[in-house]
């Protein structure tokens, strides 16, 4: 696990910020909080950095959802490496001066060792400054005015607003009551360094599902798909499975790293036979690749994890799994097979070519342990399995989060949807070659396959109540029992959804 070490109070013996030049401020967006350290930890171990070279430090005042947090890096090689993956960060900067007002500002310019500033301030480069602020707008005469208050420091080159050589950056921190969003805990600070490296969040202009050829209702939103393949460390020459493939959204981002990417999905329809364009023309998976000029995948097939096609004797061949598994709000799970009901009526297949397999329900307990069995056999060893995890405030619990003794919890990041149920990225990396004994005996430990989110699609649209939680049960109990002597229900109430019961 990367280290993390605190801001405020830290032991300088150990604690202390780096003085070698090689931490770094990472200014994050602000959205997605819970995925924006573990994407930038799993691109800094795509590019060859190692969990001991990465240290976080909190930002000033130990709040967790800030944008300033502070990252040690060997190098500004590795640094700029990192930049041209990060999706949810906007930049790096080796921070050469930060204070709660201009005079603290000055001080600490003045502070930093002479020899690390001299190199970026020569005559013979070109520069430019920019300015950034965190809670309030600042208009172009106020980023002027900023500017003009940099007097200090002794620029000697020339400036060049286009393409310049070394590029500074002034980030203002202004959280406080003047109607900002922002959450008024992150405290006011200013930051002036060098920008190492920043973001290339064009790539979620470029691959936008608006002008995607080939979509779906479930279709996987651009900036997602492109977090998902960071947090798996999907490089050139990856393999990449995405079990539920659908439109390919996944396998695109994939395939835009340098993958070789393989889809698969239970409906043999979105695979295989598409939809027909509005020019006339058939759209399927391979017109998403096309159109972006990107190789086609590998293959895909119709497949479900519960009775997947792959040969036993196949192992440790994919570097990644990425996949978002059927939930049941918008599109319930299914997997190959007959009802039990039905089994005695089954008809023989008369003709291969257009027969179509039955499908019946699948739980999502169940689908998950198909997935995680079949990551565990399917993934190299350092290989990582990503997936999306639905909870609601009333169930989740993450002791429940679907284990297997192949597999390490790496990262869970969640992702409010709305006020009834979000979603959670859960990251995990294999880190043991699969034994069918150890598996085998794992899961007769653990024969039930239930889950609470079983009941989800029932929790977002019916008013039904919630299973108590621990803190629930514990506050019933302290309550006491109704007059006839039954624990009082914990129900939780609940808004109607304004979508369509789909």
């Amino acid at each position: 696990m990367v280290r993390l070490v605190p801001n405020a109070g830290a032991d300088l013996a150990e604690d202390a910020p780096s003085t070698s030049g090689k931490e770094y401020l990472t200014y994050f967006a602000h959205r997605l909080l819970e995925f924006r350290r573990p994407e930038l930890e799993s691109v800094a171990q795509t590019v060859g950095c190692t969990e001991e070279q990465l240290q976080w430090r909190a930002p000033a005042g130990d709040v967790e959802h800030s944008p300033f947090w502070y990252l040690t890096l060997p190098s500004d090689e590795a640094a700029v490496e990192i930049s041209r993956r990060m999706i949810l960060t906007k930049m790096l900067v080796e921070v050469w001066a930060e204070g709660e007002d201009w005079e603290e500002l000055k001080a600490a310019f003045e502070a930093f060792p002479e020899d690390r500033k001299s190199i970026w301030l020569r005559p013979d480069l070109t520069f430019r400054v920019v300015v950034e602020s965190f809670g309030s707008s600042l208009p172009m005469d106020e980023q002027l005015d900023i500017i003009k208050r940099l007097e200090f420091i002794p620029f000697k080159g020339s400036v060049r607003l286009r393409d310049p050589q070394v590029r500074f950056v002034l980030l203002r921190c202004d959280c406080g009551d003047h109607g900002s969003l922002i959450d008024a805990t992150v405290s006011p600070r200013l930051y002036f360094g060098r920008v190492v490296g920043t973001s290339n969040r064009g790539v979620i202009e470029a691959y936008s599902l608006t002008r995607r050829r080939y979509l779906g209702p479930t279709s996987m939103d651009t900036e997602m798909a492109f977090v998902m393949c960071n947090h798996a460390g999907v490089r050139r020459g990856s393999l990449v499975l995405d079990p539920y493939a659908g439109t390919g959204s996944i396998l695109v981002a994939a395939a835009h790293y340098g993958a070789r990417v393989m889809g698969a999905d239970i409906d043999i329809k979105i695979i295989c036979e598409g939809k027909i364009g509005k020019g006339g023309e058939r759209l399927t998976i391979y017109s998403n690749f096309e159109q972006y000029g990107l190789p086609a995948p590998v293959g895909l097939i119709r497949m479900d994890a519960h009775r997947h096609p792959i040969r036993p004797d196949l192992s440790e061949i994919f570097h990644a799994i990425i996949g978002d598994p059927p939930y049941g709000v918008r599109a319930g799970g299914r997997k190959s097979g007959l009802p039990k009901a039905e089994m005695a009526q089954r008809l023989l297949i008369r003709d291969r070519d257009t027969y179509i397999p039955s499908t019946q329900p699948y739980t999502l307990g169940e689908c998950l342990r198909d997935l995680l069995d079949l990551s565990a056999r399917l993934l190299v060893v350092g290989g990582r399995l990503v997936y999306f995890l639905p909870a609601t405030p009333g169930t989740y619990d993450e002791a429940d989060i679907p284990q297997h003794p192949a597999l390490k919890l790496v990262a869970n990041s969640e992702q409010i949807l709305t006020s009834r149920y979000s979603r959670r990225l859960i990251t995990m990396e294999k880190v043991q070659p699969y034994d069918v004994a150890t598996a085998t005996a794992y899961y007769a430990a653990r024969p039930d396959l239930t889950m609470a989110i079983d009941r989800l699609h029932d929790i977002v649209y019916d008013q039904l109540p919630v299973l108590p939680t621990a803190e629930a049960a514990a506050t019933t109990a302290a309550v006491g029992a109704d007059c006839d002597g039954s624990a009082t229900s914990v129900v939780k109430p609940r808004r109607r959804c304004r979508g369509k019961n789909l």
